[in-house]
Formats: structure tokens, C-alpha cells, sequence
């Protein structure tokens, strides 16, 4: 294992199918993600498409962060992102109906409702996925990758949101100042913590 402290960068454009790619491997065992996609062939088939979704919208809207090595990457949507139009929406339902398949109303239902609890949060920057390689898990990736935004948000005088898809995360989130406002429960699923992180005048 490479014990150097990875170098936090932006994404390049053409980096985008391998950051959706360490980001299937990052949540392979995430509760929610596996509660979408519960058929380990299916998501070896159709991880790195889900991702991908999310890697593209926060290139276009946001930033993705991606460390040197690939060991990990952070996805945060801007607080001034537009809402998608209504071929734009087509197009993600399409592509959601062909990676879940029979999930997709759940999926649906899941996106909705996080967006309607985000929405009420306003503005902040949004920490849709965090992901570190399983074998690099535990190293200060994770780390290494938030401070810089958490940073700027402190700059900018912005919180920051997430929803925690694995409740045992959410002690790593509280030592950067993270709170739990609530929670998401779903049917049969996980439950979610929505955690926000307001502006400090001291960066963790």
C-alpha cells in the first residue's frame, strides 16, 4: 500500500468514466446503493452507469475532486445549479430505467425525496457521493479529499449538506462539524441520515 498522503485535484473531463468506475468498487457494500441494486451480477454490470450519472452533472454543475492515484473522489453540486429541463429529465429517467430496472420506482421515489429535504437546506454545497477504493478504506482519503471544499465553503460563508447512505459513516462526518438534521427511512431499505455542516470561521 502507497503510505503517501494522496494530492487532491479536479477531475479532468476525460477522467470520467474511470472516477465512476473506483466509485462502484467505493460502494460495492454501501447499504443504500445495495438496497437499489441488491443483485451482485447486476451491479457489476450496471455500478459504474449509476455513478456516472452523478460524475457528469457535477462536471457540468459543480466539481468533482479525484485524488492523484484514483484512490478516491468527492462529488459536490454547486448551490446555484440549475434544475434539469424537461428533455433532460427524460433522458435521466431512460437512463435510470436501464440501469434499475425494476428498482426504478424506487429510485425515483428515493431521488425525489431527497431533493425535496435538500431543497429545504438552501444554499449549500451539496457532497452528493464521497468514495474511497475498499483497499484504501481507513487511510484518510476521505480526509484528505472533503477539506478542500470544506474549506472554501468556510471562505465563502456556505454550508454544506449530505445524506449519510451509510449511518456508520456519520461519525466521520461529525468530526468535520457535520450535524444530523434527520433522517430517511425506506421501505424494506436503509435508513439515511441528512447531515449539514454550517460555515466556521476555523477550518477543520
Amino acid at each position: 500500500m502507497d503510505a503517501r498522503r494522496p494530492v487532491v485535484r479536479d477531475a479532468r473531463r476525460d477522467e470520467g468514466d474511470a472516477i465512476a468506475a473506483l466509485l462502484a468498487r467505493a460502494f460495492a457494500r454501501n447499504p443504500f446503493v445495495r438496497w437499489l441494486v441488491p443483485d451482485d451480477d447486476r451491479y457489476a454490470r450496471v455500478g459504474s452507469g449509476l455513478f456516472r450519472i452523478g460524475v457528469e452533472r457535477e462536471m457540468a454543475h459543480g466539481i468533482v475532486h479525484v485524488t492523484d492515484d484514483h484512490a478516491g473522489a468527492a462529488l459536490w453540486l454547486a448551490p446555484d445549479a440549475p434544475a434539469p429541463g424537461p428533455l433532460a429529465q427524460l433522458a435521466l429517467a431512460w437512463t435510470t430505467m436501464r440501469l434499475l430496472g425494476s428498482r426504478t420506482p424506487a429510485g425515483i421515489r428515493a431521488t425525489l425525496e431527497m431533493e425535496r429535504r435538500r431543497a429545504a437546506q438552501q444554499p449549500n454545497w451539496y457532497l452528493t457521493v464521497l468514495g474511497t477504493i475498499p483497499e484504501r478504506q481507513g487511510t484518510g482519503v476521505g480526509t484528505t479529499l472533503l477539506r478542500p471544499m470544506l474549506e472554501r465553503c468556510d471562505r465563502e460563508g456556505i454550508a454544506a449538506y449530505l445524506e449519510s447512505s451509510d449511518p456508520d459513516n456519520v461519525p466521520f462526518y461529525e468530526r468535520f462539524g457535520f450535524v444530523v438534521l434527520d433522517e430517511l427511512r425506506f421501505p424494506g431499505g436503509p435508513r439515511m441520515p441528512l447531515m449539514l455542516r454550517r460555515p466556521s470561521r476555523k477550518a477543520p
